[in-house]
């Protein structure tokens, strides 16, 4: 299992836009891969379930791939939060 955290910095939070980038991302890889905000975890590869968590600006959630190919999931992933304006982490 691998794992990365971060806090959101997008003034929406997660919204269409990035849960929609992040779960065509998730679904490149065969790893179960889970968006963990306190309590609740979405399936990565279900935008509908992450914009049901409601992720808003500074709050922190977690991302954690299980695996054969946890490592480049998590590494792309982390890329792709960067990239799209999600984090300011990498």
């Amino acid at each position: 299992m691998k794992q990365f955290e971060f806090v959101v910095q997008d003034a929406m939070g997660i919204h269409a836009r990035p849960a929609a980038d992040m779960a065509a991302a998730a679904k490149k890889f065969i790893s179960h891969i889970l968006l963990k905000k306190e309590e609740m975890e979405a399936d990565l590869k279900n935008p509908l379930a992450i914009m049901r968590l409601a992720v808003r600006q500074k709050e922190r959630v977690t991302i954690t791939a299980t695996g054969d190919d946890e490592n480049q999931a998590i590494e792309q992933l982390k890329d792709l939060i960067a990239n799209i304006g999600l984090s300011q982490d990498r």
